[in-house]
């Protein structure tokens, strides 16, 4: 993964970042790996796995880390805040057993974007 990651910066980006990784022997856990060229750091957020599938939640992610980094966040609360909502919205959307080709219910967990990360889940990779 790590080889893979790199030869990704090789080709330009400063970051690159790695979502619905498996974790080997862990059939319910996910994992989000990236990397930050400019401090040589790898980082990995953790997460129950949910088997629905919601299309747009990968542009959510995306727009959340952007957002976290363009306010200031470091990467690996920019990773923990956009693992965090995305896991709120997909589990509220299956909550409510919403047909899953209308896409996540990302506007019932907007409002947790605003709050501050207190709980971080993210680590360093080794």
């Amino acid at each position: 993964m790590k080889k893979w990651i790199l030869r990704l910066c090789e080709k330009g980006p400063g970051k690159v970042i790695i979502t619905s990784v498996p974790v080997a022997g862990r059939k319910n856990l996910s994992r989000v790996v990236a990397f930050d060229r400019e401090d040589g750091r790898f980082w990995k957020v953790d997460g129950t796995y949910i088997p629905p599938h919601y299309p747009g939640t990968g542009d959510a992610f995306a727009s959340v880390i952007v957002g976290g980094l363009l306010q200031g966040d470091s990467l690996p609360i920019a990773l923990d805040r956009a693992v965090q909502f995305v896991s709120m919205a997909i589990r509220s959307t299956f909550g409510y057993n919403y047909p899953s080709r209308e896409g996540g219910l990302l506007e019932r967990v907007l409002t947790n974007l605003r709050a501050p990360v207190t709980a971080s889940s993210y680590g360093m990779m080794e």
